[in-house]
């Protein structure tokens, strides 16, 4: 009886982690993020050549 209600609590706390998860990628995952840290150029624009220019 005692392992019944380890078992029952870790397959609980899996299953809580696992649906944390889910709903955590589902709403971090889909927002993207524009990442400046230790990029040099800001913006970066294109004439008709192709050539860049800031």
């Amino acid at each position: 009886m005692e392992h019944t209600k380890y078992r029952v609590w870790l397959i609980s706390i899996v299953l809580g982690a696992t649906i944390f998860g889910i709903f955590y990628y589902m709403y971090m995952g889909n927002q993207e993020k524009t990442i400046t840290d230790g990029t040099l150029v800001y913006q970066q624009e294109w004439n008709l050549e192709g050539d860049a220019f800031a």
